[in-house]
């Protein structure tokens, strides 16, 4: 039988939290209040900390920590720095840590995670030797109350790991409902999401066309572990040609001339009579 734990710093959001698992039909989950990094809650009998089969969460974004008032430092195989509003990989390596053997996590993260350099590209390359690392998955921005960046999801599975020579990037930024203070995702981009995600990790394709890519390691580490999903998987739609000649002296550039000669010739011809037998 399915269990549901969770832990909340801020009060308010535990309380929500907590109703809405009742509103789901769970009303037995377990969620505690209380900081994360500094004093995880949910322990086993051993008093380790208890492991699970899933785990996912949306962590705040650009935070600062403390390291020495943090308890179960053995979490931790890479720190990031205390200042400058680095923890987001400390809550990623928090939740692999107590991950079962075959457990799989998704969690949301900023972009900056993956491509800047320091502790964090440290803590990407431990990720990615050790097979953790399934899944960059690009989202469009303005998804989240309080913040217009675009953020990311993460996914992470131990299953399998060490045979893990690949990680898949997925961009789906521009696919996305636009609102008035908030951007949607609609069931077919989430269905599109999860249906390429699916192919690419049973690996009967390889790559959708400027969607998704399903990179070898041995690429990401030619790019110095730098997982900038636009370094893999660009989206962009191609410049506008520009015509010199027409810029310096005028007049329709000969592409667009060549490209509308043959309708206009079309639009002078007379129109044919239309004679009806019936």
């Amino acid at each position: 039988m399915w269990r549901s734990f969770g832990q909340e710093s801020i009060g308010t959001t535990r309380s929500i939290c907590k109703m809405n698992m009742l509103l789901h039909g769970i009303p037995h989950a377990d969620i505690r209040q209380e900081d994360t990094l500094r004093r995880p809650q949910h322990k086993a009998d051993s008093n380790e900390l208890k492991r699970y089969d899933r785990v996912l969460a949306n962590p705040p974004f650009s935070q600062n920590y403390i390291r020495k008032v943090i308890e179960y430092p053995g979490r931790f195989a890479v720190w990031m720095p205390e200042k400058g509003k680095k923890a987001d990989l400390m809550f990623v390596r928090h939740m692999v840590a107590v991950l079962k053997a075959d457990g799989k996590m998704a969690t949301v993260m900023p972009h900056g995670v993956l491509f800047r350099g320091g502790e964090e590209k440290e803590a990407r390359k431990h990720f990615i030797e050790r097979g953790w690392l399934d899944a960059a998955i690009g989202l469009p921005a303005g998804l989240f109350y309080g913040t217009g960046i675009p953020a990311c999801v993460l996914v992470m599975n131990k299953k399998a790991a060490a045979q893990r020579k690949h990680v898949i990037f997925i961009n789906a930024d521009r696919e996305f409902r636009e609102g008035k203070a908030q951007n949607f995702l609609r069931p077919e981009d989430i269905s599109k999401i999860v249906h390429v995600y699916r192919t690419l990790s049973q690996g009967t394709e390889t790559e959708v066309h400027v969607y998704a890519r399903r990179v070898p390691v041995s690429e990401i580490e030619a790019e110095d572990f730098n997982c900038n999903i636009r370094r893999y998987v660009d989206n962009a739609p191609p410049p506008e040609p520009h015509d010199v000649r027409a810029h310096l002296h005028g007049g329709v550039p000969r592409r667009r001339d060549r490209i509308a000669r043959p309708l206009l010739v079309e639009l002078r011809r007379p129109a044919r009579a239309c004679v009806s037998t019936a």
